[in-house]
């Protein structure tokens, strides 16, 4: 599926002349999408947008999806039937097959069809592909099977603004605009670097060394202890802040740090890198000079073990907002089960450790 993300669908400009925004995405030229806003949708921010979506070889179907992500997009699936032309207005919710949205407002335009080995259809609203044989079928909710390849792009709609005249695809077919780019400086095979480097630094930061840092203090209790845990977390901050460097990155490459996912890696390593050091110091100091411990020591643990908690549980929201399947552009679903076992072992490992530390410490007390 080459899923093209558009943004800011109602961002509109001052309309000027009678346009089209016509792009393919990077490494399938074999797909064009041109896009058109009359002037009376872009003053009042609704109203029609018209759509023309091309195919150059024979694919299963393909696509056009609206959104910022797979979940909760807007989708339109094109597939022939015969000489004919099939749009399925689509939307889905998680990383799960899109279904047929009965209530999008969609009409198919003159031109639309299967014309000499191209698929084209012409919409108006008030990609992806799968290759091989067409589905050949006229029905909207028809069953389509996971995409082969999925793209992104960037579409400034305000160079869509102008005139509409009455055929508007005619207009279109005629003109000898050129093709554009998916966006300025847009590189799919650096996102997908960019989020193994940071899926990896916050796994390896948050499931492995963070906990097993904080059970050094029980595993080796030596009056040099207190050192090295400062020593292991402060290199487990570094390695979650170069995490969250790349991950910062790759959220802004794809508009997409008002996501949940990335508010939350912010909060988590911002309070690691600020606050608990902060009490981590203040309880040694305390300790230098009234001996035991203070509020800082109890602040500090729990403070920690709850900025814990969320970021194990971050990772499993990052591997699911990076997609688990079959593609090579999502997370084996072995590398997921294998990073869940991990981390379950790790926790159970966790409190067992602090439950028996906690018991002894009591008993001494007594």
């Amino acid at each position: 599926m080459v899923r093209i993300i558009l943004l800011c669908w109602l961002s509109w400009a001052i309309p000027g002349l009678a346009q089209f925004q016509i792009f393919s995405p990077t490494g399938h030229d074999e797909l064009k999408y041109s896009i058109h806003v009359p002037e009376q949708t872009a003053n009042s921010s609704s109203g029609p947008i018209f759509i023309q979506m091309n195919c150059t070889r024979p694919v299963e179907w393909f696509a056009l999806g609206q959104g910022m992500a797979m979940d909760r997009s807007n989708m339109f699936v094109v597939y022939g039937s015969g000489n004919n032309v099939t749009v399925s207005p689509r939307s889905t919710v998680g990383h799960n097959p899109p279904l047929y949205n009965k209530d999008a407002d969609i009409s198919i335009m003159n031109g639309s069809g299967v014309h000499g080995g191209v698929t084209t259809a012409n919409i108006r609203f008030h990609g992806s592909v799968k290759y091989g044989k067409s589905l050949n079928t006229a029905s909207t909710s028809a069953t389509i099977t996971q995409h082969d390849a999925h793209g992104i792009a960037f579409v400034d709609l305000k160079k869509s603004t102008g005139p509409t005249p009455d055929d508007v695809f005619g207009e279109l077919n005629g003109s000898d605009q050129e093709v554009g780019n998916t966006g300025p400086g847009f590189d799919a095979a650096g996102l997908h670097r960019k989020k193994i480097a940071h899926g990896v630094l916050m796994i390896v930061a948050f499931v492995l060394l963070f906990p097993f840092a904080a059970l050094s203090l029980h595993f080796f209790p030596s009056s040099t202890t207190v050192t090295v845990h400062a020593f292991l977390q402060l290199l487990n901050l570094a390695i979650s802040i170069a995490g969250l460097g790349v991950g910062i990155s790759m959220a802004r490459q794809i508009q997409g740090l008002h996501h949940h996912h990335p508010i939350i890696g912010i909060i988590v390593v911002a309070g690691l890198a600020i606050f608990q050091p902060a009490m981590g110091l203040l309880q040694h100091r305390h300790f230098r000079k009234m001996g035991g411990k203070g509020p800082f020591a109890y602040t500090h643990r729990w403070f920690g073990r709850t900025m814990l908690a969320l970021g194990v549980i971050n990772v499993g929201l990052g591997l699911q907002l990076g997609g688990i399947g079959r593609s090579h552009e999502e997370w084996p679903l072995g590398a997921v089960v294998a990073v869940a076992v991990i981390a379950g072992v790790v926790g159970v490992v966790y409190i067992i450790t602090v439950s028996l530390a906690g018991r002894t410490r009591r008993r001494v007390g007594d």
